[in-house]
């Protein structure tokens, strides 16, 4: 191999691990960073449910808690830093879960306040089973309030404001399931 291809592909590897960087939403690493996801739980709206999240020794982060239908609750969600993301390039999310067997969703806004919309998009969990989920984009749609709408408006991929692992959908408990990364594909 002559010099000039040793730095071409050295470039083109470089290139690639940093597109690759790029797509990670969530991971352990993240977690330690001043970027680290946040919890929000329906309390901002009256409720009462409960959650927290942690890294565990493996590395997994660990998001548990009590989903209450109390004073019209019902959510707990773990929430990326609001920031301008654009997703334009990639074709959906990708999710290596290992959960309690509930649905779990993911959702994206487009406003840095909240409006109550959400792009949604949700998923089973098998019970202690690790499991790697990819949901398009085409596949969330808009809710408003934890509602389904009527719209057909896709997501707007080159103005994400915020994403979040959530769950919800009246599922009334304790709950707990561990991430090893959110990405992009």
């Amino acid at each position: 191999m002559n010099f000039l291809s040793i730095i071409l592909t050295a470039i083109i590897m470089n290139n690639s691990l940093q597109q690759n960087e790029d797509n990670i939403l969530l991971n352990a690493s993240i977690m330690e960073t001043e970027n680290k996801w946040r919890i929000v739980n329906d309390g901002v709206m009256g409720g009462l449910s409960s959650s927290k999240v942690f890294i565990d020794g493996d590395s997994k982060i660990i998001f548990s808690g009590n989903v209450s239908l109390e004073n019209n609750g019902g959510f707990a969600s773990l929430r990326s830093p609001v920031k301008d993301y654009n997703f334009e390039k990639f074709s959906g999310i990708e999710i290596k879960i290992k959960g309690d067997g509930k649905l779990y969703g993911v959702s994206m806004k487009e406003t840095t306040y909240f409006n109550g919309y959400f792009y949604t998009s949700s998923f089973e969990t098998k019970k202690d089973e690790w499991i790697v989920v990819q949901i398009p984009f085409n596949e969330f749609k808009l809710y408003y309030y934890g509602k389904e709408t009527s719209s057909n408006k896709k997501i707007p991929l080159s103005n994400i404001k915020e994403i979040s692992l959530l769950i919800g959908d009246k599922q009334e408990g304790n709950f707990i399931t561990e991430v090893d990364y959110i990405k992009l594909y």
